[in-house]
């Protein structure tokens, strides 16, 4: 009888943490910045971590740039 109770409860638990999770997903959603935000969020991190934006190394920033935009729902 101890066994089928925890089995319930650990079932509960979980409903009600993908509750909570769609619940915040689908507020995550509804902040969605505009591509201009977004690209500046991007250019700025980059900027930050120094990546690379000239010669061969352009390639790098051009693959992270593109990562993070995608991040936000932004293709490039």
């Amino acid at each position: 009888m101890l066994f089928r109770n925890r089995i319930l409860a650990i079932l509960a638990v979980a409903a009600a943490a993908t509750a909570f999770g769609a619940i915040d997903t689908a507020s995550a959603q509804k902040k969605k910045l505009t591509y201009d935000q977004a690209y500046a969020r991007c250019k700025a991190a980059m900027d930050k971590a120094g990546t690379p934006g000239v010669g061969i190394a352009a390639n790098t920033r051009y693959i992270q740039g593109s990562a993070c935009m995608k991040k936000y729902g932004y293709r490039l």
